[in-house]
């Protein structure tokens, strides 16, 4: 008996391929096995990877990373301490380069050894023996930033370029992606304001309200600190047509001389200042002269949103100042056209009056003149000519009406009053005392009321032109349902403990007499508000 017989080989039909049994009966391979060269690798475990691997696989990491912030300032803090690790650099810093964006956080930061001052300054003024890996951020088309690493292993620059070259671009694509949200938050809130200011504009035109409302939605769009729409009746004398924000008035102080150069040379400026440790902005651009008036919008500490370009945030103020223009022009329009409709009336009344009335009554005048010398009785002629006289005196007063007719174009509002009382104090002060109106205040109180307010107005600012010595003054008058307040502020020198209350105590009797209440207090650093209100 012979065994099996193994089959003779035959040609191979595999063309290469594995032809292994898997699957769930497959047979377990022996992971011992071992081969002529050695122990046959696990497949189950993983190879470490490469240098070259491990490095890209980091850069993806650190890609991701960046791309998921929302802060630029984050954004450029991490970039650099991610250039320094993956790169191996002791040290690094990043150079802020356009001048044109806001990053609040100065012009260098910095990371590792990049604080010793000398190696600091090697960097920031990238003398080649210092510098050994550099690359520009780009976002928009410009460079926003320079990366420039030092202190690194000998021979390793070449080999980290490309990675300080990733982290750099993808920087800026992300800086881009910000810039671009923040720019259009900032047209969509532009877009908002000029909007409601539109609607404004749709009736007759009342810049007690419009102005206010103009001067608010600047400050809120830019987060400024103080907005103002100023005009130059003189050459001397400035006058408020509305301001937002409680430094108004110092800030009118303040650059009083820059306004002045401004409305001289009709050239908008823009320049930077520290505030509190930041860099805010101040804008004063001149508006189309349409009017009388040469006027100014002051727009003082706007801070820019985060990567939106300076010249853009500029170009928002150059656009509500043009704004400002339109609504001054659209309002000096209305005023000279119903002007010259009032006018148009009382000239016809007057045309009415001096050849219909006044000559029938001169008729009148001498028909009885013919009777006084027919008549017989002596108290007849006398009754006559006392007639002839009363038509005299009323001719007399009709041409008087027609006189006043075309001479006088009316009174004004309280609004309009109390804002002329405030700017004929001007040239007295020294400076544009700021008027703040808020609420219906021609319609909630009486013209008694309204004449115990003026003076008040008139007191205060006397008593401050006297005494304060100040740079500023706020005047602020508010109407409720359920009272009227005057508020008058100034930042001189205060009122002495041992003072005599003439003027003060007058401005404490108008508010006794009619149920109300004067408050006084001196204001940081100094200075003194008179708060004067009275029930409605």
């Amino acid at each position: 008996m012979t065994g099996p017989v193994d089959p003779a080989p035959g040609p191979d039909t595999s063309f290469g391929l594995d032809t292994s049994i898997s699957g769930p009966g497959a047979p377990v391979p022996d992971r011992a096995a071992r081969s002529a060269d050695g122990p046959v690798l696990d497949p189950e475990v993983p190879a470490p990877p490469s240098p070259a691997v491990a490095a890209v696989r980091d850069v993806l990491r650190a890609a991701r990373d960046l791309v998921q912030l929302e802060d630029v300032h984050e954004l450029l803090d991490r970039t650099l301490a991610l250039s320094c690790r993956l790169t191996g650099a002791g040290a690094g810093v990043l150079l802020v380069v356009d001048e044109d964006v806001d990053w609040s956080r100065g012009d260098v930061l910095r990371h590792g050894g990049a604080d010793h001052p000398t190696l600091a300054q090697g960097l920031i003024r990238g003398g080649p023996e210092t510098v050994a890996l550099s690359a520009d951020v780009v976002a928009d088309g410009r460079v926003r930033a320079t990366i420039r690493l030092g202190a690194l292993p000998a021979g390793q620059a070449e080999t980290h370029q490309p990675t300080l070259l990733t982290l750099a671009a993808v920087a800026g694509t992300r800086l881009d992606a910000l810039r671009q949200r923040e720019a259009a938050r900032l047209y969509q809130a532009v877009s908002q304001a000029l909007w409601e200011l539109d609607r404004t504009l749709t009736g007759t035109v009342d810049l007690d309200d419009t102005l206010p409302l103009l001067t608010r939605r600047v400050r809120e769009v830019l987060h400024a600190g103080a907005v103002a729409l100023v005009a130059r009746p003189d050459e001397t004398t400035l006058r408020v047509l509305a301001a937002a924000g409680e430094g108004a008035g110092a800030a009118l102080a303040d650059l009083a001389p820059d306004l002045h150069e401004v409305l001289d040379h009709r050239q908008p400026r823009h320049w930077a200042a520290q505030l509190e440790g930041e860099v805010a902005y101040v804008s004063i651009v001149p508006l189309e002269d349409r009017g009388p008036e040469p006027a100014v919008l002051l727009v003082q500490h706007w801070r820019s949103p985060q990567g939106v370009l300076r010249q853009e945030v500029q170009d928002v103020v150059s656009a509500m100042a043009l704004h400002a223009s339109l609504v001054l022009d659209r309002e000096l329009g209305e005023r000279e056209h119903d002007l010259l409709t009032l006018l148009e009336d009382r000239d016809r009344i007057a045309r009415d009056l001096h050849d219909l009335v006044i000559q029938r009554l001169f008729a009148v005048g001498l028909t009885l003149q013919g009777a006084t010398r027919r008549a017989l009785l002596p108290e007849v002629v006398e009754r006559l000519e006392g007639a002839v006289s009363e038509l005299d005196q009323t001719i007399r007063d009709i041409r008087a009406t027609i006189f006043q007719l075309r001479h006088r174009p009316g009174e004004g509002s309280f609004r309009a009053d109390l804002r002329a009382l405030v700017e004929s104090y001007a040239p007295t002060l020294g400076l544009a005392p700021v008027l703040h109106l808020h609420g219906p205040l021609d319609a909630v109180a009486d013209d008694e009321t309204h004449a115990q307010v003026l003076m008040v107005v008139r007191e205060a600012l006397s008593n401050i032109v006297r005494h304060a010595r100040a740079s500023s003054v706020e005047v602020t008058a508010v109407a409720t349902a359920e009272e009227l307040s005057l508020t008058v502020t100034d930042d001189g020198v205060g009122i002495p403990p041992d003072a005599v209350e003439s003027g003060l105590g007058n401005v404490r009797a108008r508010a006794s007499d009619r149920g109300g209440r004067v408050e006084l207090r001196p204001v940081e650093p100094h200075g003194t508000q008179l708060r004067w209100t009275v029930p409605l």
